[in-house]
């Protein structure tokens, strides 16, 4: 049992405590607004309360988490069934039939009816019709229609309070099996983003060595130059994409170093160009989540034939980043297909944000874009 489960258990414990000290205590409150409290009648209530509590514990400790939470329906079904035969079998009295049985009502019970034309009060007017004779002091045995009324209202109360006893353990399951499904899609989505990230690293840093790798024979000081900037980024990768937010201005220096790099290697045919927001608001994002649009522009966007062309416009409005990013395409060329970083980016973006991003991808004979917009969170 965690520290929320230790919590939702006392906290239910609480009301059923809460409950039955007012039940005990409405007895003495009662009696105490007409004056000087009877204790004898106090304590014949509270007696006359203990099989509903015994009914409870039994009820809520046993039939119900050991039967009805594990859906035994008809162990259930059977326990309660047996349980309230046995509280329905329990002997009850009420004080009245306490009252009777004493002897001195029974030497009143020979000056009924009254004399003088008086009526009776209730209680006796009613034994009266109940036409029954003492036997050695005890009422008979047989249970008169008085008695049965008072058991089925019993039978009632004990069955309200069950239902009662249910409502409130099937809400408090219900919020810890809230809680445990909250905490199984956390644990899922955290394995899943991370086993993305998994993919994403290695597919980078392989399109990454593979540039180093050109430029060795083409530009061997570029290529000094491109493992310096490639070190930057692999200490992000490193120690900033094993976070699940990062500040948007590391994200965005990551982006920088990655344009750097692509810069080396391209020549000057290749018009590269990155606008960022002339202030950078104190926000924070998934890690490596816009570097796979940007990876794939210069995947299917540089032609070494034609004049090729990558822009990236990041901009913020209304809390929410916009990433926008186009780049040319040869006409013939083939159309480009969704790769893998796109693949993993649609994917992350379902898991971090459900519904609430905008990915939008168009294509024509000369350009491909994606628009990226995701919520800012502080």
């Amino acid at each position: 049992m965690n520290r929320e489960e230790k919590k939702q258990f006392i906290l239910e414990n609480l009301i059923y405590v809460t409950g039955w000290l007012l039940v005990l205590a409405l007895p003495v409150f009662r009696t105490g607004l007409q004056g000087e409290r009877d204790w004898g009648m106090i304590t014949h209530m509270w007696w006359e309360t203990l099989p509903f509590f015994i009914l409870f514990l039994i009820h809520n400790y046993w039939l119900v988490p050991y039967f009805l939470i594990r859906k035994k329906g008809w162990k259930y079904a059977t326990g309660i069934a047996l349980l309230l035969l046995l509280f329905a079998t329990m002997p009850f009295m009420d004080r009245q039939e306490r009252l009777f049985r004493t002897e001195p009502f029974m030497e009143q019970r020979h000056r009924f009816p009254p004399q003088d034309g008086r009526r009776l009060p209730f209680h006796r007017e009613h034994d009266r019709d109940r036409r029954f004779e003492p036997r050695d002091g005890f009422l008979p045995r047989l249970m008169p229609p008085g008695r049965l009324m008072f058991l089925t209202n019993r039978l009632l109360i004990a069955i309200l309070m069950l239902g009662f006893n249910i409502a409130i353990k099937f809400v408090f399951k219900t919020i810890r099996d809230d809680r445990r499904m909250r905490e199984l899609e956390k644990h899922t989505l955290e394995t899943e983003l991370n086993y993305l990230k998994m993919q994403i690293n290695p597919h980078f840093f392989m399109n990454t060595l593979n540039n180093i790798h050109a430029l060795i024979d083409m530009d061997t000081e570029k290529a000094k130059e491109t493992v310096i900037e490639l070190s930057k980024m692999m200490r992000y990768v490193l120690y900033g994409a094993n976070q699940t937010k990062v500040p948007l201005g590391k994200e965005v220096q990551f982006i920088e170093n990655y344009i750097a790099l692509m810069r080396i290697r391209y020549t000057e045919e290749v018009d590269i160009r990155l606008q960022l927001p002339a202030h950078m608001p104190e926000a924070n994002v998934p890690p490596m989540l816009l570097i796979a649009s940007i990876e794939n522009a210069f995947k299917h966007g540089v032609s070494y034939r034609h004049k090729s062309y990558i822009h990236t416009q990041l901009s913020v409005a209304d809390g929410r980043l916009n990433c926008f990013v186009v780049n040319s395409l040869s006409p013939s060329a083939t159309p480009p297909k969704p790769g893998m970083g796109l693949e993993n980016l649609k994917k992350r973006l379902f898991l971090l944000y459900g519904n609430n991003y905008s990915l939008d991808i168009w294509q024509d004979d000369e350009r491909y874009r994606v628009s990226l917009i995701i919520p800012l969170e502080s």
